[in-house]
């Protein structure tokens, strides 16, 4: 590319464009290395309503509560992370419309709670709430 300067006419300066396709270059591969391709899995959470607004989501539901050192309890009865989905497969088909209310422990690893919530799914469970 030539550019001409304004005060002489018979002076030619070449401008390089090779830096600035590396930096283009550059930027492209920057930004193609730091997008995400990957689809992410995503579970509808229903998360109860505050006090006084609404129905409450206590209401047909069966309280599944994660203790820690992996143990699980759904309603009251001791289970093990692999029982889950059988247990609520039997839950649903004695009544369809019910309700998971998850209930981890204080200062629990979330990673525990979503394996719980991944059991409850592959046992049929589409109505999952988490309280605290």
């Amino acid at each position: 590319m030539w550019f001409e300067k304004v005060g002489s006419p018979s002076r030619r300066q070449w401008l390089s464009l090779t830096s600035l396709i590396d930096v283009v270059f550059l930027l492209l591969i920057f930004f193609m290395l730091t997008t995400s391709f990957s689809q992410q899995r995503m579970m509808a959470l229903n998360i109860p309503a505050q006090k006084g607004e609404g129905v409450s989501s206590w209401q047909g539901g069966s309280l599944v509560r994660v203790h820690a050192g992996g143990r699980i309890d759904l309603n009251g009865r001791a289970a093990h992370l692999s029982e889950v989905a059988e247990r609520t497969r039997q839950s649903l088909i004695k009544m369809p419309q019910t309700r998971f209310i998850v209930r981890p422990d204080a200062g629990l690893p979330l990673q525990e709670v979503i394996q719980v919530m991944d059991q409850l799914r592959a046992g049929g469970a589409d109505q999952v709430s988490l309280v605290r």
